[in-house]
């Protein structure tokens, strides 16, 4: 069974991150690949444990007010002198925050490794990274254990010319010091003992 295939039969009542893992493709690419399908959860595994809301629903239970409960406040208007007061702070009908986007746009974010990646809005709270929208909209799906890199090394460039799909063992070797002269290879290698000795300094 195709990539295709299993997230069609699978996405509506399995998580998303594990059925990422078994295809060995990130998050993003399985939910993307959903939206383009027109997938959705079911009811069914939203209401499971296996969905995660489970347990914060039933934690919630405690904190809910009780049915046909009714507040002290029922019918009573906010006297005018308080209203006029927080009536700057009120949100106006139709109110989005100041830093919404429309779908379809792209923005710059820093990766929690440090270099910057454009990320391409698909709806309200669902981005998916640039470079692998543009590529899998000139070439289709991202192969299993493939990812897509930029051949310039610069994580902004995302034309299509600049892009290539590599297995994730060659981007693997490319960041490894093999791709480094011998010497430089041989000062990782010291700096490396040298750090672990000073953090077993003192262990036994």
């Amino acid at each position: 069974m195709d990539t295709i295939e299993q997230i069609k039969m699978r996405y509506p009542h399995e998580r998303t991150q594990d059925i990422a893992d078994d295809l060995n493709l990130t998050y993003g690419q399985v939910t993307y690949r959903a939206y383009q399908l027109g997938l959705k959860k079911s009811e069914e595994f939203k209401k499971s444990k296996n969905s995660g809301r489970y347990s914060f629903i039933e934690n919630g239970k405690a904190f809910r007010f009780p049915k046909g409960h009714e507040p002290h406040n029922k019918g009573v208007k906010m006297p005018k002198k308080i209203y006029e007061r927080v009536k700057p702070s009120m949100f106006k009908k139709g109110h989005r925050p100041h830093n919404w986007k429309p779908d379809g746009s792209i923005v710059k974010r820093k990766d929690k490794t440090g270099p910057e990646y454009l990320y391409y809005k698909i709806k309200d709270s669902h981005w998916i990274l640039y470079h692998q929208k543009v590529w899998m909209d000139h070439n289709g799906p991202i192969d299993d254990g493939h990812i897509v890199c930029f051949k310039d090394g610069n994580t902004l460039n995302c034309n299509i010319d600049n892009l290539e799909m590599i297995s994730r063992q060659e981007n693997a070797r490319r960041n490894s010091i093999h791709q480094y002269p011998k010497d430089i290879q041989e000062l990782v290698k010291l700096k490396n003992k040298l750090n672990k000795k000073i953090n077993n300094h003192g262990k036994k």
